[in-house]
C-alpha cells in the first residue's frame, strides 16, 4: 500500500489527471452519477438517465411483466426493494418515452415476502413496527399493478386474508400465477 501511495504522489500532475479521468469516464459509461425520479413516481423509483444506450425499445411498444417477489430485507425496517423494482420500471420506460397506457404489470410475493402484504396493524402486531412497503403498493394500486400473495405461502405462514392489505389478491399458488399471466404474453422477471 505504502509503494502504491509513493508512486501516485510521484507522478506527475497530468499523468494523475489522465489516470483519475479514464477512472471516472469508465464508470460512468454516459450515464448521469445521480439517481432521477419520475416521471410517474416523484419518490420512488429512482432511475439514471442513459445518453448512450444501444438498446431502448420503441416508444409504440406494449410492456408486459409479472415479477416474481420472495426476497427479504437483511434489515427488518427496510422495503422490499424488489416491489420498489416495479416503480423504477414505470419511471424508466415512461422516461424513454412509452405511455403507461402501454404498460400492464403485476407481481406475486411469497417465501420470505409473505409478511411485505400485511396490513399496518398486522404487520405492528407480529414485527413491532408497520409495514415498511404500504406506501411502496398503495402507490403501485394507484396505477394499475396487479398484486397477488401466495395462498400457499400465506397458509404455510399463518396468515388470514383479514390480515392482508385490500390491494392485494390472494392466488392459488405463486406458480399459478407466474404459469397464468405467462400464458398471456407477460414477461417472467425474477431477481
Amino acid at each position: 500500500m505504502l509503494s502504491l501511495i509513493l508512486i501516485i504522489t510521484n507522478m506527475k500532475p497530468t499523468i494523475l489527471s489522465m489516470l483519475f479521468l479514464s477512472i471516472f469516464y469508465n464508470t460512468c459509461l454516459g450515464q448521469s452519477s445521480k439517481p432521477e425520479y419520475g416521471p410517474v413516481f416523484d419518490d420512488i423509483g429512482p432511475t439514471y438517465n442513459l445518453k448512450n444506450a444501444d438498446f431502448v425499445p420503441d416508444s409504440t411498444s406494449v410492456l408486459k411483466a409479472i415479477f416474481d417477489i420472495d426476497y427479504m430485507p437483511k434489515d427488518s425496517l427496510a422495503s422490499n426493494s424488489l416491489i420498489s423494482s416495479l416503480h423504477r420500471y414505470l419511471n424508466m420506460h415512461v422516461k424513454s418515452g412509452i405511455k403507461e397506457s402501454n404498460i400492464s404489470l403485476g407481481f406475486v410475493l411469497h417465501g420470505d415476502s409473505t409478511k411485505d402484504a400485511l396490513t399496518d396493524e398486522a404487520y405492528l402486531k407480529k414485527y413491532g413496527t408497520k409495514n415498511p412497503n404500504t406506501n411502496l403498493i398503495k402507490t403501485l394500486s394507484e396505477h394499475g399493478v396487479d398484486m397477488f400473495l401466495c395462498g400457499q405461502s400465506a397458509s404455510y405462514s399463518g396468515i388470514s386474508k383479514s390480515e392482508i392489505m385490500p390491494e392485494i389478491k390472494i392466488a392459488l399458488s405463486a406458480m399459478t400465477v407466474l404459469t397464468v399471466y405467462q400464458s398471456e404474453g407477460y414477461s417472467l422477471i425474477k431477481f
